[in-house]
């Protein structure tokens, strides 16, 4: 079995680069193998503090794309190009705010959203469930017909249930690693490609 060095090529990149970690290079990876960002795009990244993929979606759009970033957590030192706006995508003033910094329907939603783990594993689940909801509601109210997507996901019960709901919106789904995932991690990547808003989303409730 592969073990996880903390300091291996990912990590010694990233600081090379001087990029925040090496989370960076899983969309960086994704985004070229699926060839999902053209020069002039506009993209917005949910759950991106610190700003990694932010510097590499910058990057792939190039000086005229748009490139909007949302977190909970304010990104001290976003990357030239990027506006990263500090807020909860289920405020309406906050999606008002990225449609207006988009100028436009965004090309590419992404989403690197995780909760915080309890290690109670029903409540992780049913919170990591929560999010993704959320963040595919948001994205659908953000994407031009025929727009992608790119979530954060990780292997459970409710693994097909989330794949299935992208479905229902996107013409093509798949699920992937990458290779700068921690080796033994249950993370996977959704890529869903041709969105179609076909029937209405449901925007998840929080737990109180």
């Amino acid at each position: 079995m592969a073990t996880y060095e903390p300091r291996d090529k990912f990590y010694r990149k990233a600081r090379a680069m001087g990029l925040p970690s090496r989370a960076a290079f899983k969309i960086e990876e994704i985004i070229a193998r699926n060839r999902l960002v053209g020069k002039g795009a506009r993209v917005v990244d949910l759950g991106c503090a610190p700003g990694g993929w932010l510097a590499i979606l910058v990057v792939a759009a190039g000086a005229n794309g748009r490139v909007v970033g949302v977190d909970l957590a304010p990104v001290k030192n976003p990357p030239a190009g990027a506006i990263a706006i500090a807020g909860d995508i289920l405020d309406p003033a906050v999606a008002a705010r990225v449609q207006s910094e988009l100028g436009g329907r965004a090309d590419l939603v992404t989403s690197d959203l995780a909760p915080k783990l309890t290690g109670i594993a029903m409540r992780d689940e049913a919170r990591s469930r929560e999010l993704i909801d959320c963040a595919l509601t948001f994205a659908a109210t953000m994407l031009k017909p025929g727009g992608a997507m790119v979530a954060k996901l990780f292997m459970g019960a409710q693994f097909k249930d989330i794949v299935d709901s992208f479905k229902r919106h996107f013409g093509s789904v798949e699920v992937t690693r990458t290779k700068a995932s921690r080796p033994g991690s249950s993370e996977l990547y959704l890529v869903a490609r041709d969105f179609h808003r076909s029937q209405p989303l449901l925007v998840a409730r929080r737990e109180s």
